[in-house]
């Protein structure tokens, strides 16, 4: 056999092994594919979110759809069901701690009939900490329906100012209420009650 096409088959098999595992011939890591899709937000936008007062209550939620892991498109409207949207940033480490406190408490208790918890995983940077984040979420089992708000869309939306940022919406769609930061876990049980809505005292 030509010792050229012997070169050259070794090559090819270099080549692919190295974008098998995830790396260049130079040894730089191969950029880590994000999902594939358009965000679509329809819906006036809310006011940026500030501790206090908050004037959107009672208003309209923007309607949603965007990626979800697999690149399928995932919306989120007012379908007669509440909806808790956490939104998270997989370098913000309080995200960190919060996902998998509300994982544990999903994984013991469910959520109640009536209620839909979905995740917006946004701000996503590849130069810093857990990127992807698809991977990351994987990695802590998270196992409710995330969005890739790739370009912030959404967040923008609805008005987010820290991570993690989570909005609570009624069975009509109204916003019940907002808040940013942690939730400890004896008060994330606390957040679901019968029929798709939410005590608003224990956010505030």
């Amino acid at each position: 056999m030509n010792k050229n096409i012997i070169l050259a088959g070794v090559v090819v098999l270099v080549i692919g092994l190295a974008i098998a595992i995830g790396v260049t011939l130079s040894g730089e890591p191969v950029a880590a594919a994000l999902p594939d899709g358009e965000v679509v937000v329809n819906g006036d936008s809310l006011v940026p979110y500030s501790e206090g007062t908050d004037d959107s209550i009672g208003l309209l939620a923007p309607s949603f759809s965007g990626p979800g892991a697999d690149s399928e498109i995932i919306t989120v409207k007012n379908d007669g069901k509440a909806k808790a949207i956490i939104f998270l940033a997989h370098w913000c480490p309080h995200c960190q701690r919060e996902v998998p406190v509300v994982q544990e408490y999903i994984d013991i208790f469910g959520l109640p009939e009536g209620v839909d918890l979905i995740a917006i995983a946004t701000s996503i940077d590849k130069g810093r900490e857990n990127y992807p984040p698809t991977e990351w979420l994987e990695r802590e089992g998270w196992s409710s329906p995330v969005i890739y708000d790739l370009n912030k869309d959404i967040a923008n939306a609805y008005g987010l100012t820290a991570f993690p940022y989570w909005v609570f919406i009624d069975k009509d769609f109204n916003i019940l209420a907002r808040r940013t930061g942690n939730i400890p876990q004896d008060l994330v049980g606390q957040l679901f009650i019968k029929k798709g809505y939410y005590k608003t005292e224990t956010l505030k």
